[in-house]
């Protein structure tokens, strides 16, 4: 069979590269030439953005076999989104080398927040062929005026590392933005359906790259939307078994009673023998604070690293990253540490081992981050699991488990986010306008939207134009009006301000920091800096800094020489343990209540499970294990669901509350991923509360409503919505607003709408996020259910046991101690403990 002159000169072009053609290529190849649109599953470092990105080359020169070197301004037909915009300079690398082999004289672009406002206007007038970008230099493209004629010869749009995008409001964003490039492809196309155009010029593919999640036949439904037509609609599996070597690096002294994050630096002597041993390591920390805390032990106490080590993490000044990145590609650096800001698929070949510090608390996060190394097709990935304490031992084995028989984590997609459809509905009113019904029919298109009803669209546009119920006579909230049916943004202050705010990504207001002499270090959260006083040293960007003073959002430093001082932390950034992997970590606590001990973590845990057992209990699958211990405090009731810190944060509240149906009291509670506390001064009636439905499902949203500060929750995330919706405006480039006075406008309108408008339906997204993010609602019904069908075993013990205990030092950790340290305190109990067992 004859095969084009495209599909020859690629495969020429794989010979000439030397590599294999991989089964999945050739099939992605077939599906996009033969016109479908869909989502590619490959594992990283399998060649997918060659697979993605040869079809669309392979279609271009067929329909110009004779013209396909010559440059005929075809204006950008290849849209590609990523989630990072460290993403778009590798991809744009090996785009540009294909395309230069192959005589192409095609311009590969990037337009992301790091783009100049001059290249961003060169884009417009002249756009190249392929651009990459983000979700929000998407949605700011269709903020331009005239914005259609940018993308009038689009042919394809390709969504890298969907799976990332998927279950967050950048993924809506993409929904959205997608929804309106079909509109403008199927407007082209009624206009053109006279002329005998090739299909393939008038029909948008569109593709997502994922790697393997739990729900992908999903999350292709999300991305294509819930009308596309079946028959043109395919799913590409890149079947290729990733070599992955894991292996958890044991302590010599596993201790008995373990608790949270002491024992990772401990491991630093076997972890720097691990890198001594490798070409190129990146050390994955799971919040920036502790790649700082990493960063700073290695080089004081291995300063022969300096000058061959870095960090890297998303606060750190964008200049500083990509230097990063560009010596690890050229393999200047022996030794990166570094956060999810490099979890994605950026090739760093050089990278040949990768050390996770502590659980990464998911099953697929941890083959992605182990994917780092061996980042290229036939090669092995290995990875080491450090753990922070004893029991994340058991983490560990749960990892590898969870890899082996392939248990991934489902992506569960964002339904009716107000506040992004509220913010891009003003997005096409500072560009050309829209007309409500045909964008209504676009918007439901979307999965995001597919259930919006007509009755909450006419309150969004009301909301928009005058307001709505309670905001009409403030002239500031009536952004949008409305000429001939056409919502447009007339106020250029009003446009200006939207487009400075546009995005979905919220958290507390940053403050830059400068050295005094000039030069960008990065950012750090107003928090952190609000607590520090002139002199005053800390250590960030691997730096160790003192602070000189704050004018206009920047906190002034000069480089001290002093060895101590504070670590910058970043509020909110504990990982929550996936319901995937707290499933198997319970199977694997199964297997060492039956004695069944095949894992070396397992295996290394023995003496810490002979004390529990000694002490309390080791609970079987069928038994929910309950412990009391009756101490100086008060009495402390432990319970051990094990289903991750945020279902038993909601879980403790609610138990607090069904037991004081029985008995008044006032409760301190802690909590960790094992398990949660409830501490009070008197006995409670815990045998006649489980009687009475402790562990029932029913009536399970008016319970928590009570047990929980409800009101207060939503109206800690209306916040965000509300940034989100551009009802509060976070302030100019240099001079943001503080986080005291965003917090003040935001629970104000919280307030309004509350008392004036109790249908607004950013309230009730409010309180519906609460539920569904912050308490996980879904899972805390799945574990009531799972508990009422459990044997209950209550253990009266004498003191805390090693379950128990790392549950009582999180609220030790929390408590003001004046005279003594936590790690003080802590070594006396146990001192105490080892003593009486």
């Amino acid at each position: 069979m004859a095969i084009s002159k495209g599909e020859r000169l690629i495969q020429e072009w794989y010979l000439l590269k030397k590599w294999e053609q991989f089964p999945f290529q050739k099939e992605m190849m077939d599906s996009y030439l033969k016109g479908f649109s869909g989502l590619l599953n490959a594992p990283t470092g399998s060649g997918k953005t060659f697979a993605m990105f040869l079809p669309f080359i392979i279609e271009y020169i067929n329909e110009n076999p004779e013209t396909y070197q010559q440059k005929l301004n075809s204006g950008l037909m290849l849209l590609w989104i990523t989630p990072l915009r460290a993403l778009t300079n590798d991809i744009q690398k090996a785009m540009q080398s294909v395309v230069d082999d192959l005589g192409i004289p095609w311009k590969i672009g990037t337009r992301t927040g790091d783009t100049s406002s001059a290249d961003k206007q060169a884009i417009k007038r002249k756009p190249p062929e392929v651009l990459l970008t983000t979700p929000e230099s998407l949605h700011l493209m269709l903020a331009q005026k005239e914005y259609p004629k940018t993308f009038k010869n689009l042919r394809a749009v390709v969504i890298d590392e969907w799976h990332e995008l998927l279950g967050t409001k950048r993924g809506v964003q993409v929904e959205l933005g997608l929804s309106r490039l079909k509109s403008l492809k199927q407007k082209e196309k009624s206009e053109k359906q006279t002329l005998s155009l090739q299909s393939s010029a008038l029909n948008l593919k569109i593709w997502g790259i994922s790697a393997t999640i739990g729900n992908l036949e999903e999350a292709g439904d999300v991305l294509l939307g819930p009308n596309f037509s079946l028959d043109r609609k395919k799913m590409v599996r890149a079947n290729i078994a990733k070599k992955l070597e894991i292996k958890s690096i044991i302590p010599e002294n596993v201790e008995k009673y373990s608790w949270s994050g002491h024992i990772g630096l401990k491991l630093l002597p076997e972890v720097m023998e691990i890198v001594a041993n490798s070409k190129t390591t990146l050390i994955f920390t799971n919040t920036r604070a502790q790649s700082e805390i990493w960063y700073h032990a290695i080089l004081d106490n291995y300063p022969e690293y300096a000058g061959v080590m870095a960090m890297h993490h998303g606060s750190l000044d964008n200049e500083l990253r990509a230097w990063v990145e560009e010596a690890l590609h050229a393999a200047i650096l022996k030794l990166v540490v570094c956060t999810s800001s490099l979890d994605l698929g950026v090739d760093f070949r050089p990278v040949d081992t990768v050390i996770q510090i502590g659980s990464p608390k998911g099953v697929a996060r941890f083959m992605q981050r182990a994917g780092r190394s061996g980042h290229h097709p036939g090669a092995i990935s290995k990875a080491y699991f450090v753990p922070t304490h004893s029991l994340e031992l058991l983490e560990g084995a749960a990892l590898k488990y969870g890899i082996e028989h392939e248990i991934f984590e489902s992506r569960d997609p964002v339904l009716l986010a107000y506040d992004v459809l509220i913010q891009y509905l003003v997005t096409l009113a500072v560009s050309d306008g829209f007309k409500a019904e045909e964008t209504y029919q676009q918007i439901i298109n979307t999965f995001a939207y597919a259930d919006l009803t007509r009755n909450e669209f006419h309150d969004i546009l009301q909301f928009i134009t005058r307001g709505g119920k309670s905001l009409s006579a403030y002239d500031e909230f009536l952004k949008v009006e409305i000429e001939e049916g056409v919502f447009k943004v007339n106020d250029k202050r009003v446009a200006m301000r939207h487009r400075l705010s546009m995005g979905t990504i919220t958290g507390d207001v940053n403050v830059r920091v400068k050295f005094q002499s000039g030069g960008s270090l990065g950012s750090v959260e107003e928090g952190f800096i609000s607590k520090l006083k002139t002199g005053d040293t800390f250590w960030f960007a691997g730096r160790s800094l003192e602070f000189i003073r704050f004018k206009d959002m920047t906190a002034y430093v000069k480089v001290s020489k002093k060895n101590k001082g504070l670590i910058a932390s970043w509020a909110g950034s504990r990982m929550p343990l996936s319901s995937q992997l707290s499933a198997v970590f319970r199977q694997k606590l199964d297997e060492v209540a039956l004695g069944v001990e095949e894992d070396e973590e397992v295996k290394a845990l023995r003496p810490l499970f002979d004390r529990q057992i000694a002490q309390s209990h080791l609970p079987f699958k069928d038994e929910f294990l309950i412990e009391i211990v009756e101490s100086r405090s008060g009495f402390h009731y432990f319970f051990y669901p094990f289903e991750g810190r945020l279902v038993h944060e909601g879980l403790a509240s609610l138990f607090a509350y069904r037991m004081t149906k029985l008995k008044s009291a006032s409760f301190s509670i802690a909590m960790n991923d094992y398990g949660f506390e409830l501490l009070t001064d008197e006995a409670m009636p815990l045998e006649q509360s489980i009687l009475n439905g402790l562990f029932s499902d029913k009536n399970l949203l008016d319970d928590i409503q009570h047990s929980l500060n409800a009101n207060e929750m939503a109206r800690r995330k209306f916040r965000d919505i509300a940034h989100i919706a551009g009802l509060i405006f976070t302030g100019f480039p240099g001079k943001n607003m503080s986080n005291k006075h965003l917090q003040s406008n935001s629970s104000l309108l919280f307030d309004v709408f509350n008392e004036y408008e109790n249908d607004n339906l950013l309230v009730r997204q409010a309180y519906n996020e609460a539920l569904a993010f912050q308490l996980e609602e879904f899972r805390m019904r799945e574990a009531l259910q799972r508990i009422q069908s459990q044997k209950h075993i209550i253990k009266n013990t004498n003191g805390p046991s090693p379950f128990a205990f790392p549950v009582m030092v999180d609220r030790l950790s929390r408590e003001k101690l004046s005279t003594e340290t936590v790690e003080e305190r802590v070594a006396k109990m146990i001192g105490k403990m080892e003593s009486d067992y």
